[in-house]
């Protein structure tokens, strides 16, 4: 869990950038940052930011392949080659028009 206990002024930052991005890139806590006293930002260290990224890409792959199954049991699906047909139907349908409707 990420931790935003640390929080500082826009003007503090400017002063100690350095001193902020060491810290972050050594605790991996949050560094939120503040204008007249209100959150305006949030900084991470680029691991903690690629870590939650994968989380959330993979929550939402999960998501997508829970609805994909519950489709197919639902009889909402197609035949895979059904499917495919139909994809390269459209694909060449948009490479004809790329080419102005004249075959090469």
């Amino acid at each position: 869990m990420i931790s935003t206990r640390h929080t500082q002024s826009l003007s503090d930052f400017r002063q100690k950038a350095a001193e902020t991005l060491d810290r972050l890139n050594q605790t991996g806590e949050a560094e939120i940052l503040t204008v007249n006293g209100e959150a305006r930002a949030v900084l991470l260290a680029p691991a903690v930011y690629d870590e939650m990224a994968r989380e959330a890409q993979l929550s939402h792959d999960t998501m997508v392949m829970r609805l994909a199954i519950q489709q197919i049991k639902n009889g909402q699906g197609r035949e895979m080659n059904e499917a495919l047909d139909k994809l390269r139907e459209e694909l060449m349908a948009k490479k004809k028009s790329r080419r102005g409707g004249a075959d090469k």
